[in-house]
């Protein structure tokens, strides 16, 4: 199997895999379906959003070390079939570089830093803006909500994965 292939197959399994984890939730309150990458347009609000994805079809936390920015970042990354520190034409590296997006990894309290290197690194490669963020359970605030509320008010293209750091 070549390279394209695998990267489309393993991409498939990993949204097949968050579909099954997520169908016997009731997650979402608004009815209506999801594309590919999760999201949809909302007719009562006239918005185009996406859903978060809560622990990816695997478990973030099974074989890292450490519960650095880095490590969630390589694991997810390589779930995903990206290249992680990926090196733009302008100097600056992308997190985690897919077919798809342009993720930048950060820890929740960073998730103001997140929105403006996710949008730049779209910029720079073409590719869809993406934040990965890790939730710690220590944190008092609700960052990831923080997150999307300024992503819906400025109707911002960026997906939103997240992963909680147990």
């Amino acid at each position: 199997m070549d390279q394209k292939k695998k990267k489309i197959s393993n991409l498939s399994k990993f949204i097949f895999a968050i579909f099954l984890s997520l169908s016997s939730f009731n997650l979402f309150a608004h009815g209506g379906g999801l594309n590919s990458e999760g999201c949809h347009n909302d007719r009562k609000q006239g918005t185009y959003h996406c859903h978060r994805y809560k622990n990816p079809s695997t478990d973030l936390n099974q074989n890292i070390k450490n519960n650095s920015e880095k490590s969630f970042n390589r694991k997810f990354c390589k779930l995903q079939g990206g290249t992680t520190e990926f090196k733009t034409s302008d100097g600056t590296f992308v997190d985690c570089l897919t077919d798809t997006y342009a993720i930048e990894t950060d820890f929740a309290n960073k998730w103001y830093e997140a929105i403006g290197q996710s949008l730049h690194y779209s910029e720079v490669t073409g590719k869809k803006p993406a934040i990965l963020l890790i939730n710690k359970k220590s944190y008092r605030i609700d960052y990831e909500d923080r997150l999307n509320r300024v992503i819906n008010k400025f109707n911002l293209p960026i997906v939103v994965f997240s992963v909680d750091d147990k």
